[in-house]
């Protein structure tokens, strides 16, 4: 029998972020006045305790009527009948449950019919219904998204019309983006479309691996023309799936899949189907980065639910079952990974929240900025924090979503092995939520595209201002010594590993690119690199052996940035300093590890690539 509870209101962690790390106040500052009418309120804390009643009646759905259905929706099949997707009765009732709730509007503005709720709450409901259900998950979160991205780009006839359908719960949508042989290479997509000079165009093409592809409003990405090629070619389509009475673009197959057996994950073709350009034409791929951005970041706190779920099913049945006369959860080896994964769960929860709080800041930061009439000093204030925002949310997106995929595997396979044989058959859930938490390091961005954006990102921070990375690296070194505080102490030292990791990728870059003899330990050589890389890093063609390393500084970042959050939360509440010091106790010998890695430089790996560099150049040559 299913057991009732609330999943809020059961999550000490979640409440504590809720009450005490989230600005209420900048938040509030920042809604704008339709919104601050529409809910009534007249101060942050008021506004705080109405957000925080309506996550507590959501978590109720959640740990009731969700959870209960779970299972059972797993079970039932997805049936596509004459191009409609037919949806199974558990988990239309699950559906229904979150529609009558309002989930669909959470997010999206009071004026066309939403809650206008900051995108930290969006958020905060998502972990809460994914730990519930993934699968429901799945076909909720493509309400609001969708919304959002129109009401970012689309015209005020596309809002009016389209929005509060969405708000109310009628239409769903899709991203369509991904292509049979296009996947994360958009530049090379195949499907375009044809201005038809009359404010719509035609599109022809076919999308795979589209979840929710049967909603009825898509965002397709595709050439602004037949035959383009490149980034700057691609635009953002808004195309409704029946236009003129009929299908304006057909769903071919339902894929079958390891799990997520309640969302429908569709084929779509599009042969001359009707479509209105969403933004700017060629801005195509910069606009589809906001939702992917936002999508991202809900991945990761999708992640946190998983891993929500999977610690308290391999906590519970650690703390019941009894071997040699006392629960295996007092057993040394259990109890460690039952620490590990707490640790792991609360560090990631609370750098996702920071996320949230940030990113939520940043588009009432770009709204308010529409206002003409602002005063410039106002303005620039208002500037300043974007920016502020933005480069936050930047550094810890591709982070968050490589840690909490890859650390939401590796607890299921933890949880797994707890269950012993009884993890392997499906009586238990643990089998289910290894299957469940396969797909995070896959989808909105795998894993090793989010270890490319960051070390792509650290290259481009180093090449605009190299000085200022040297300066903070040896100041890393003093701090470790003059620092007091134990926490912060190894903090400093993580801090000084990993800006160790990225000198030793930078002077791999200059002797593949400029043959130069640099050592790290002597202070005037790296003062000579940065002279280097202010004048040749943007030069180098060679960014092999940066790219090589890319998950390992990805890794080395996210851990850093991670303790750090796990060290604020501390210093809001005593009790919260073992988890930051457990979890500074295990990743600095994992840092220093994966720093003797990228040093090591393995001669095998970069002979084998340099034999298919080889073998390209070859090839050229025999084609030219």
């Amino acid at each position: 029998m299913q057991k009732k509870e609330n999943f809020l209101l059961d999550n000490e962690d979640l409440l504590f972020h809720l009450n005490h790390r989230i600005d209420y106040d900048a938040l509030y500052e920042g809604l704008d006045k339709t919104t601050v009418d529409a809910l009534g309120t007249t101060s942050a804390a008021e506004f705080k305790t109405i957000q925080i009643e309506a996550l507590t009646a959501l978590g109720e759905i959640c740990g009731t009527e969700l959870a209960g259905n779970a299972y059972k929706i797993e079970k039932e099949p997805i049936k596509l009948e004459n191009n409609e997707v037919v949806l199974p009765p558990s988990l239309l009732k699950s559906l229904k449950a979150l529609l009558d709730f309002g989930c669909a509007g959470l997010g999206t503005s009071t004026e066309y019919g939403g809650m206008g709720a900051p995108f930290v709450f969006e958020a905060c409901s998502n972990e809460m219904v994914m730990r519930a259900c993934p699968s429901t998950g799945l076909n909720i979160v493509w309400y609001s998204a969708v919304a959002h991205i129109i009401d970012k780009f689309g015209t005020d006839k596309m809002k009016n019309e389209i929005i509060p359908k969405i708000s109310a719960g009628e239409w769903s949508g899709c991203m369509a983006l991904t292509e049979p042989d296009a996947g994360s290479d958009l530049a090379n997509l195949r499907a375009y479309a044809i201005d038809q000079g009359d404010g719509s165009w035609k599109i022809f093409g076919s999308k795979r691996f589209i979840s929710n592809g049967c909603g009825e409003v898509a965002l397709v990405l595709a050439m602004n023309k037949k035959g383009a090629t490149g980034l700057g070619s691609i635009n953002m389509y808004l195309c409704l799936r029946h236009e003129g009475g009929g299908y304006n673009y057909t769903i071919s197959k339902l894929e079958e899949k390891l799990g997520l057996h309640g969302s429908a994950t569709c084929e779509l073709n599009f042969d001359g189907s009707k479509a209105y350009l969403l933004g700017e034409n060629g801005k195509g791929f910069q606009h589809m980065l906001q939702l992917m951005n936002d999508a991202r970041i809900a991945v990761s706190l999708q992640g946190v639910g998983y891993m929500e779920a999977i610690f308290r099913l391999a906590n519970d049945f650690a703390q019941q079952r009894k071997t040699w006369g006392k629960p295996i959860a007092q057993h040394e080896l259990i109890a460690e990974k039952l620490l590990d994964m707490e640790c792991e769960l609360k560090a990631s929860r609370s750098l996702c929240y920071q996320a949230g709080v940030n990113q939520s800041l940043l588009y009432q930061a770009e709204q308010r900025l529409k206002d003409k009439s602002l005063h410039e000093d106002i303005r620039q204030g208002i500037e300043k924090n974007l920016a502020k925002y933005r480069k936050r949310v930047r550094r810890w997106t591709p982070l968050l979503k490589w840690y909490t995929a890859e650390k939401c595997v590796e607890m299921a396979r933890t949880c797994l092995q707890i269950h012993g044989g009884y993890g392997y058959t499906t009586e238990y859930k643990a089998e289910w939520w290894m299957r469940e938490s396969l797909i995070l390091p896959i989808y909105e961005g795998t894993s090793q595209i989010q270890a490319l954006m960051c070390i792509k990102d650290t290259l481009k921070d180093v090449i605009r201002n190299p000085k200022a990375f040297i300066e903070v690296a040896l100041g890393m070194r003093v701090q470790t010594i003059r620092e007091n505080d134990p926490l912060r102490k190894k903090f400093y030292r993580a801090r000084q590993l990993e800006n160790g990791a990225v000198i030793s990728i930078l002077l791999r870059l200059l002797k593949a690119n400029a043959r130069a003899s640099i050592s790290e330990a002597k202070p005037n050589d790296l003062i000579r690199m940065v002279k280097m890389l202010s004048r040749d890093l943007i030069k180098m063609e060679n960014v092999g052996p940066a790219l090589q390393h890319a998950e390992r500084v990805c890794e080395i970042k996210a851990l850093t940035n991670l303790a750090y959050s796990l060290i604020m939360d501390a210093e809001k509440d005593e009790s919260r300093k073992r988890y930051a010091e457990r979890f500074l106790n295990k990743i600095l010998p994992r840092i220093g590890m994966l720093k003797e890695e990228i040093e090591m430089d393995d001669p095998v790996i970069s002979e084998i690539l340099a034999g298919y560099a080889a073998a390209e150049e070859q090839a050229k040559s025999a084609q030219g």
